[in-house]
């Protein structure tokens, strides 16, 4: 985490910092991507970022920490009703969270790559930044879903948080490296990719079994 010389400056100023260096890793690469830049664009003295951080490794951990609540925060904004199924709701509200995200496409973006492990020696590292910071909302969500109907209440929470997380998952890895093997991404891109999500809501909604 950084040093609290980074909290003591005000949040325009952290968020300008931490977008700097987003917009140099996802431009650059962690290896070539340059600290004396990121503080020239974010409009501070190359000095102070190792005020702010320790190191290049830090600061590039914390815009994954940053990032990943960034969006989970936007997310939450789009919360289904309580009355509302789930599922239903994320499918219907995809696009218009989509459009959303379009706004900060540079993060997105270089969240897309974490995931799919373009940041090869901080893969571990990251996905457990990625999973830690959305194990909350997970819980919010499936709590949500029990109260509605939606999602079943004979089932401990825990393992449908498992179950939900493992296969949201697995379809994004599906998706990011179907992508990735177009040179396209998700956010510019989300139409290419509708049938896959349509059909996992649908799975995660109504099971494998035949009915």
């Amino acid at each position: 985490m950084p040093k609290d010389t980074f909290f003591n400056l005000n949040e325009e100023k952290q968020i300008k910092v931490v977008k700097s260096a987003v917009s140099e890793f996802l431009g650059k690469g962690y290896e070539k991507g340059n600290i004396e830049t990121i503080a020239k664009n974010a409009g501070v003295a190359k000095g102070s970022m190792y005020q702010y951080f320790e190191n290049k490794q830090e600061l590039f951990m914390y815009c994954v920490h940053w990032s990943v609540e960034y969006f989970i925060n936007k997310y939450q904004q789009q919360l289904a009703p309580a009355e509302v199924n789930i599922f239903d709701y994320f499918y219907d509200s995809a696009a218009k969270i989509l459009d959303q995200i379009k706004d900060d496409k540079e993060i997105a973006i270089f969240i897309q790559d974490v995931f799919i492990g373009r940041y090869k020696s901080f893969t571990d590292k990251s996905f457990q930044v990625m999973m830690a910071a959305s194990d909350e909302y997970m819980q919010k969500l499936i709590k949500d879903g029990q109260n509605n109907g939606s999602i079943r209440s004979d089932i401990d929470d825990k393992i449908l948080a498992m179950f939900m997380t493992g296969a949201s998952i697995k379809i994004k890895e599906y998706i990011l490296s179907k992508a990735k093997s177009e040179d396209m991404n998700i956010v510019d891109n989300y139409d290419k990719y509708n049938n896959e999500i349509r059909e996992m809501l649908e799975l995660l909604k109504n099971g494998m079994g035949y009915r």
